[in-house]
């Protein structure tokens, strides 16, 4: 008998190429596919977090809020900042002192801080002039500083003013914003929130924003018919520079100073066994009790790091029956 072998088919094996093609192009397709839900759903997850932080930061405002009425209601709103021993009561203190406190917030742990809102170098449009003239004094050996503060003073009196005339070498009008691209300024008219300060060439010249992008050494103008945050700036929130104008420290004081609030803040000892007498006695131009209007911080604990949008803001005490008409009127109010 003969067998007969079947003849080779070429096609044959080009058909499994094809195949074997096939299916890596969609492995290819899936593996992408896989790779970018699981990046999609990483963004969208912390995105998610964020929308629902803003959420629980708005429930902390509130409730920090009340605490601090039930603080002011219960204990002396004249006491010394920086001078609680906190162990000695058998609650938390709520009080402008820049403490951390880490509260339970239906299951999800939220710190937050509370300072003065009367803190800060007055620049509003009614004292600007004197808080610069104390500034410029106390750097009365710089004449690069001085005349940055002169340029200033010129500039926000050019600001404020309703007659168009440059007050100074150093002022800008009409005119000149036109010329940086900065129309319609300026405002002619008393300033109603402290960023437009950064409007002013001379102002970015001189200061800066915080780590967080806050003019936090600029007190807040707050909005019409609310309060009036004047007298001293609190001591737990000066700068350097407002440590030296205000109280004329030297340098190495302020260093001691500087250490010993922030041994207040993060370990809550008072001044008085960080500071001597004669020191502390130095620093009574800048104020050690509240003023009544508070700015709180929101965010996550610094032990935990996670997704929350971090929120200030600022409002005056109310008592624990509630604020007037049953409304908060806000300072500020910011997330970032």
């Amino acid at each position: 008998m003969q067998i007969r072998h079947a003849a080779h088919d070429p096609e044959s094996g080009a058909a499994l190429i094809s195949v074997l093609c096939l299916i890596f192009t969609a492995g290819v397709l899936t593996t992408a596919a896989l790779a970018l839900a699981k990046a999609g759903s990483f963004n969208v997850g912390s995105h998610v977090r964020l929308q629902r932080s803003m959420l629980v930061a708005e429930g902390v405002a509130n409730r920090v809020q009340w605490l601090i009425a039930a603080d002011r209601s219960y204990y002396s709103s004249t006491e010394q900042l920086g001078e609680a021993i906190y162990d000695d009561y058998d609650y938390d203190r709520y009080m402008a002192d820049r403490v951390p406190h880490v509260i339970d917030y239906y299951g999800e742990e939220v710190q937050f801080t509370i300072s003065d809102a009367a803190s800060g170098i007055d620049l509003s449009s009614s004292a600007y002039a004197s808080s610069l003239n104390s500034l410029a004094a106390n750097h009365d050996d710089d004449t690069d500083w001085t005349d940055a503060v002169t340029a200033l003073r010129s500039q926000i009196a050019d600001y404020i003013d309703s007659n168009g005339d440059t007050t100074g070498d150093d002022g800008l009008e009409e005119p000149n914003y036109d010329e940086l691209g900065m129309k319609p300024l300026p405002r002619n008219a008393a300033m109603q929130f402290r960023e437009e300060l950064l409007y002013l060439p001379a102002f970015r010249d001189l200061f800066t924003t915080d780590r967080q992008g806050r003019l936090s050494d600029i007190r807040l103008i707050p909005p019409a018919d609310t309060v009036t945050l004047s007298g001293a700036p609190s001591l737990l929130n000066a700068s350097d520079d407002m440590l030296k104008s205000y109280c004329k420290l030297e340098d190495g004081e302020v260093s001691e100073v500087r250490e010993a609030i922030d041994a207040w803040i993060d370990e809550r000892t008072p001044l008085s066994e960080t500071l001597d007498a004669e020191l502390l006695a130095k620093l009574s131009p800048l104020a050690r009790t509240e003023s009544g209007n508070y700015t709180v911080t929101v965010e996550a604990p610094k032990s935990r790091k996670r997704p929350f949008k971090r929120l200030t803001f600022s409002f005056a005490a109310f008592p624990v029956s509630g604020p007037p008409e049953d409304k908060v009127r806000y300072l500020e109010w910011m997330f970032y």
